[in-house]
């Protein structure tokens, strides 16, 4: 897996940034957004002077793997998300996601207290199994050509920040899971897994009152040791440990009354 390093916007970046704006519009399926719809959104030629003015004032987080830019994110001091793209030549490769995570410890140290963005149609599923709620459908006029944006909050005094919606494909040895002391709880899954993404809802609810509870998605599948340990057999399944050792399980959960049940001990 190759290695994301989220740094702070330089000014020598600019180009390139307005090149990857460009391109990751462009490279979206024309059956989501049409030609002109694009072109509308981002135009030909990229107007670079622009963009840089407006990067010196955005300075948006920027994704760095293998010395290229990979993507950048931005946050302004209101908690507004004003953009959110992935280079064509690196997504599916976790760019946005450790965009969003390190965007979200920003946001936590400045004391925000409400994330919104206008998500388009393709960037919505991705803040939605962040937690973010529609607030309202929005028609956008550019150049006579419509488009459709979504404006999109998440409640960052509710919410609870630190599930993660990827499941980690570096599992803790189950020697150092042993010497663990206090609960913790172990959650083996996919993140393509339509059990795992059904369930997502009512565990993000249910963490909500245990945010010091060690929450660790692991991902499994055929040669992942660790839930061949803990017998996992279906997804997502739901270890509750105390001191390293199992004291009950989940399977499946639909309803938050499940989650909750698991946790009433506690």
């Amino acid at each position: 897996m190759k290695t994301i390093k989220i740094k702070p916007y330089a000014i020598q970046w600019a180009t390139e940034i307005t090149d990857l704006f460009y391109q990751s519009v462009h490279g979206i399926d024309p059956l989501v957004y049409t030609v002109e719809q694009k072109q509308a959104w981002a135009p030909t030629p990229p107007d670079y002077e622009a963009w840089s003015k407006r990067l010196s004032v955005k300075r948006p987080f920027v994704a760095i793997v293998d010395g290229r830019i990979a993507g950048f994110i931005e946050l302004d001091v209101d908690g507004h998300i004003d953009c959110t793209y992935a280079h064509p030549d690196f997504q599916g490769m976790g760019v946005a996601s450790a965009l969003y995570k390190h965007l979200l410890t920003e946001a936590r140290a400045r004391s925000i207290a409400r994330l919104y963005v206008e998500a388009s149609l393709i960037a919505k599923p991705f803040f939605e199994r962040r937690g973010f709620s529609v607030v309202t459908t929005n028609t956008v006029q550019r150049n006579a050509v419509t488009l459709v944006n979504f404006t999109m909050e998440l409640n960052m005094t509710t919410h609870y920040l630190d599930v993660s919606p990827e499941y980690s494909e570096e599992a803790p040895a189950f020697t150092d899971i042993e010497r663990w002391t206090g609960y913790a709880i172990l959650e083996f899954g996919a993140s393509w897994c339509g059990h795992c993404q059904t369930a997502e809802p009512a565990i993000k609810d249910v963490l909500v009152a245990h945010p010091q509870l060690p929450h660790i998605k692991i991902a499994d599948g055929r040669g992942k040791k660790l839930g061949r340990v803990f017998k996992v057999k279906l997804w997502p399944t739901l270890v509750l440990l105390k001191d390293g050792q199992e004291v009950s399980r989940l399977v499946r959960p639909t309803a938050i009354t499940e989650v909750r049940d698991l946790l009433a001990g506690i």
